[in-house]
């Protein structure tokens, strides 16, 4: 399985839908703080937010730069199509068929290639991160930094793992089918949207159950983005929910790359 995964980070410079999608996030994370810095009102920004995001105000510090583009519905959308295309590079270039040439278990090939969109989307989510800091310092100027902020931003990134690997699972599925990077980035994101659907059903059968709308994956990743700012109790139970999705995910996702024309 760590050869695998080895393998997969390898490859990862090689795939230009990797390229693509990772200067895609760094440039429009730039171009939200130029245009937010040029709208009096500060709602000139380009990113995606989600129904349970706070209203986009100008800026008083790079400090609060970084939170806003946290908080954005941009962050899970560009990490994840990132995630997508490192997992799709295999197939794009027809390699898959050497890490399924060998007697090796289709369940551990699986779970590396999950793991490794995994620490794709911790790394980019990182990498997001010192983007907005430097835009936001440059843009805003020096301020608003201190442990307290830094140690929301750790939390944030370890919350936000069953959101990621929920998604990673769901991602690496469609890929089997597919077989085409782009293709199923455009689903992918595509489902981002159309998902609160879904959870909002799912609050229909429990209306008293509030945080049931906050479990879609834009709603939840603003959420504990500002987890602070909810009940604890709204946390635990998105968090619970996810947890349990991921897990009904990775099995069904195991089962189906094992039987399915992966190649």
């Amino acid at each position: 399985m760590t050869n695998i995964i080895q393998s997969d980070i390898f490859r990862i410079k090689k795939g230009a839908a990797v390229r693509n999608v990772f200067l895609a996030g760094m440039i429009i994370i730039v171009i939200t703080g130029v245009n937010m810095l040029g709208s009096s009102s500060g709602f000139g920004g380009v990113g995606v937010q989600s129904t349970a995001s706070a209203a986009r105000s100008l800026s008083g510090n790079g400090a609060e730069f970084v939170q806003q583009m946290r908080d954005d519905g941009l962050f899970p959308f560009f990490i994840l199509a990132f995630a997508v295309a490192v997992l799709g590079a295999e197939y794009s270039t027809g390699t898959i068929r050497n890490s399924l040439s060998y007697f090796v278990d289709r369940k551990k090939v699986y779970f590396a290639k999950c793991i490794t969109g995994l620490l794709c989307c911790l790394t980019y989510t990182l990498l997001c991160l010192v983007v907005s800091f430097v835009a936001g310092t440059i843009l805003f100027g020096f301020g608003g930094f201190n442990l307290t902020q830094v140690m929301r931003i750790l939390v944030q990134i370890i919350l936000s793992v069953p959101l990621y690997i929920g998604m990673i699972a769901i991602a690496n599925g469609l890929i089997v089918f597919t077989k085409k990077t782009s293709i199923t980035i455009a689903i992918y994101l595509i489902g981002l949207i159309a998902f609160p659907s879904f959870t909002y059903q799912i609050y229909q059968l429990f209306p008293k159950a509030e945080w049931l709308t906050l479990c879609d994956p834009l709603s939840a990743f603003s959420m504990l983005s500002r987890f602070w700012e909810f009940p604890l109790m709204y946390v635990g139970m998105v968090l619970l929910f996810w947890i349990s999705l991921d897990a009904l995910l990775l099995f069904i996702g195991s089962r189906l790359y094992s039987n399915a024309d992966v190649t």
